[in-house]
């Protein structure tokens, strides 16, 4: 179970938390199953790769890992909220119960009832039987006295003790500080309460109505549930199989940006797709049958099965579009680049390979071309300030690799045409 957990933690975090302070362990067993209903299976491994080829599983696990984590949000504060209810439901009892003996003894005070000095005279025995035996045991000590006498001594010391507190209690509690005092308390408690009753209904909106607006109120109100990703695409890249990349190297830390970035994928794909056109299958291409630039054999591998020329044929828009972002997009790390200057590296990836496209970037930039988009390559970008040379510069590298090629005599002008209109349209989006 605690490897599905760990699965489901790079998702929504928030959850190891709520996790470590359920001690029924009643969230952990609703999390591992979430993750085996969202996959199809009880193999960890077998749900990351399921996770990372299929966008309709994660969005299914994301949302009930959302609920999941909402559910438990409500039951923590439910049980915070009740213990409030309860303090102060005490408090009010002790208040009640003093005001009602003080009530009395005014009442009977002012009848001039004998009875009226029960109190004080009560008090006056405690106090002085208190602080009598105490100085008694302080001056004479306890070596002549047995075992037995000792445990005496004890419980009624103890008895005073307590008896002297509830009598200092009674009286200095009269006071107009003490009384302002034990308001504040009273007042405090119930404002906590409100305060939870109101977050307990902000949160029964966000789960009814699934409102983002209300979900985002949510996460920065109780810091519970946050998204631990931007979309699909980001999430099935956080659990996307080696295989998938194409040979990508693993993926540097992300250095957390200033400010939250537009993700340019959905401009960026729909440029490359015009150029890829729809399906062809010809000798000279060694891809074979292609489909809105996916080969067969990337298609194989994206499905995990083999697939036939008829499978090509009817692949979707849709289909092509995920591949782009799991294989293409996410390994060079597109999302982080500048605009313009990630179409330049997504089409270049598309065409060439993710890492030689990042290599390219690298040595325009000046840092070493490793092939990995990691925090010197994204620092050394934020140092440019000129992203239309850069990606004139891109445009020119791109061009005279294609040249260097061996089928460029085949495939050059359409190279030639290609990398033309994406820089033109990359400086668009600058």
């Amino acid at each position: 179970m605690l490897p599905m957990v760990g699965l489901a933690a790079t998702f929504v975090p928030e959850l190891i938390r709520l996790i470590a302070s359920d001690k029924a362990g009643t969230i952990a067993t609703s999390v591992a199953q979430a993750v085996t209903d969202a996959t199809g299976t009880t193999d960890p491994a077998a749900a990351r790769l399921k996770l990372g080829a299929d966008v309709s599983a994660v969005a299914t696990l994301r949302q009930r890992l959302a609920e999941i984590a909402l559910d438990a949000t409500k039951a923590q504060l439910a049980e915070a909220d009740r213990q409030r209810q309860d303090d102060l439901a005490t408090i009010k009892a002790q208040e009640e119960d003093i005001a009602g003996a003080r009530s009395t003894m005014q009442m009977l005070a002012s009848a001039r009832s004998p009875m009226a000095w029960g109190a004080p005279l009560v008090s006056f025995v405690v106090a002085v039987g208190f602080f009598l035996v105490v100085g008694l045991l302080v001056t004479s000590g306890l070596r002549t006295i047995d075992d037995k006498a000792v445990d005496i001594i004890n419980i009624a010391v103890g008895v005073l003790g307590t008896g002297f507190a509830t009598v200092v209690n009674f009286w200095l509690g009269s006071s107009s500080s003490s009384r302002s005092k034990d308001a504040q308390v009273v007042a405090m408690q119930a404002d906590h309460a409100a305060q939870t009753s109101e977050m307990m209904r902000t949160l029964q909106q966000a789960h009814d109505s699934h409102n983002e607006s209300a979900r985002t109120a949510f996460a920065t109100m109780q810091n519970m549930v946050s998204t631990a990703v931007s979309g699909a695409g980001k999430l099935a890249d956080a659990v996307q199989p080696a295989a998938a990349t194409q040979g990508a190297a693993a993926q540097s830390p992300a250095v957390p940006p200033e400010s939250p970035k537009a993700d340019n994928f959905d401009r960026c794909v729909t440029v490359t797709l015009a150029q890829e056109g729809g399906f062809s299958q010809s000798a000279a291409d060694s891809g074979g049958a292609t489909n809105l630039g996916i080969t067969r054999a990337t298609l194989e591998n994206w499905r995990g099965r083999p697939v036939s020329v008829e499978d090509v044929l009817t692949l979707t828009r849709a289909e092509a579009v995920e591949i782009y972002r799991s294989n293409y997009w996410h390994p060079a790390r597109c999302a982080d680049l500048p605009p313009g200057v990630d179409l330049m590296v997504f089409d270049c990836g598309v065409n060439s390979g993710p890492r030689t496209a990042v290599k390219m970037l690298q040595k325009a930039i000046g840092v070493t071309d490793d092939g990995s988009v990691g925090p010197k390559t994204l620092l050394a970008l934020q140092h440019v300030d000129d992203h239309k040379a850069l990606i004139h510069q891109l445009s020119a590298v791109r061009l005279a690799f294609c040249q260097s090629l061996p089928n460029y005599d085949v495939f050059g002008a359409g190279w030639t045409n290609r990398i033309a209109q994406v820089t033109a349209a990359a400086l668009a989006m600058v």
